[in-house]
């Protein structure tokens, strides 16, 4: 509700013994406001985890304590413009690379005769809870092509769970998932949600990618494919991925691949780029300096790409306050959102700098991307750190929001 205009002020902090510490400060204020995240054009894919904010905070998944735990977490990703739910329908899509294992969200039984029955009560009431708090539309499903190759299911007869080793390409494989996307297509029409709903994979070879889209083609053609990919483009030419995320990589996104993004956008399709435990810079590690993670919003605006996916926002260790390192991961890789609905300044970095893209967008919509502020988004390198390091880092981010500030004020 501020006026337009500058405002300008002291910042006292008092700490023991009463020192206090003053801090000059200026805001601008403009005259436009942006609109509502959930009205974004910036997409944003932050992988979440139930389970590991049950395990967390000892309540059992699903149940009201959980799901009161949830909801300001969800909310704050919706306060960045999350547009992706992620579900789950087979157990371990990612085998054991998190501290919690992530379970299916949808239980597959087979009966004594040979056929299926699939229980959606768990996938539904999540995605609508979801939905509830802000996020969507895109629905995305891991996975038809688990980490070790496993999938579960329960033996009708006798109440066990099976595991079973069902390789991508194999007439096994194609045995297990057609009866579900069958059933399951016909699920989602029902729930409405046929048209946002996608079969998701995870940095997967070409042949496990290439089945799993013949088998959707064949048994559930109202679905969609959605997949994070971290070899070169080159390797899937020829098939067609609804929403795909190219891992960040110089060689990997280069112009070539761009120009393909352009062609892909005209047909409707999203193509994103995403950070995990690579690169070691940009990213929003917990040592990682602030301008990478302001970085991740311009970079897509300079490249034409649509957004940025992520592996996990709260895939939390065993105790996220005490030590933010997982395994082999760097600190912070894991997550972005503390216990308690507690956020990060890495988080509030990410959100800054998809404000700057959305400004970007207007600016270009309304005529008023000034010369001076495409020159600087041409520009935008972040491999700078090769050649500078961080402050020129730093200085290289700044100036182009500057110009962004700039260009808003006029």
């Amino acid at each position: 509700d501020a006026a337009p205009g500058l405002y300008k002020g002291v910042f006292k902090v008092t700490g023991t013994k009463s020192r206090t510490l003053e801090f000059p400060l200026e805001l601008a204020v403009c005259a436009e406001t942006l609109p509502d995240p959930k009205d974004w054009a910036y997409f944003l894919d932050l992988w979440q985890h139930p389970w590991a904010v049950a395990r967390y905070h000892g309540v059992k998944p699903f149940s009201p304590a959980h799901y009161a735990l949830l909801e300001p977490l969800l909310k704050e990703l919706a306060s960045g413009g999350q547009k992706t739910i992620t579900t789950t329908i087979t157990d371990l899509p990612w085998n054991h690379q998190n501290y919690d294992p992530y379970h299916t969200m949808v239980e597959h039984v087979k009966r004594p005769d040979g056929t299926w029955t699939h229980d959606y009560s768990l996938f539904d009431e999540y995605v609508e809870f979801s939905q509830k708090c802000g996020l969507g539309p895109q629905i995305h499903c891991y996975t038809m092509a688990s980490w070790g190759n496993i999938v579960y299911y329960v033996d009708g007869a006798t109440g066990d769970k099976v595991a079973v080793e069902l390789k991508a390409g194999t007439p096994e494989h194609e045995a297990f998932w057609a009866p579900f996307l069958v059933d399951f297509q016909k699920h989602l029409a029902a729930k409405g949600w046929l048209g946002r709903t996608y079969i998701a994979l995870d940095e997967r070879s070409r042949e496990e990618l290439m089945a799993a889209a013949n088998i959707i083609k064949r048994h559930g053609p109202g679905l969609k494919l959605q997949m994070a990919g971290n070899k070169r483009p080159s390797t899937f030419t020829g098939i067609t991925v609804d929403n795909y995320s190219q891992a960040f990589r110089n060689d990997w996104i280069t112009p070539e691949y761009l120009e393909e993004v352009r062609a892909r956008r005209k047909a409707g399709n999203v193509t994103t780029f995403y950070i995990c435990c690579s690169p070691l810079q940009p990213n929003s590690f917990t040592y990682s300096p602030f301008a990478e993670q302001q970085s991740l919003g311009l970079y897509a605006a300079a490249q034409g790409l649509d957004g940025m996916l992520r592996w996990a926002v709260f895939n939390w260790p065993r105790d996220p306050f005490f030590d933010s390192s997982f395994k082999n991961w760097r600190p912070g890789d894991t997550y972005l959102f503390y216990p308690g609905a507690r956020t990060s300044a890495r988080w509030e970095m990410i959100r800054d700098g998809i404000e700057l893209n959305e400004k970007v967008r207007l600016l270009r919509a309304e005529g008023r991307a000034t010369a001076e502020l495409e020159a600087a988004l041409k520009d935008l390198d972040l491999s700078v750190y090769k050649k500078g390091g961080e402050a020129d880092f730093r200085k290289m981010v700044d100036g182009v929001s500057a110009l962004v500030d700039a260009a808003s004020r006029r």
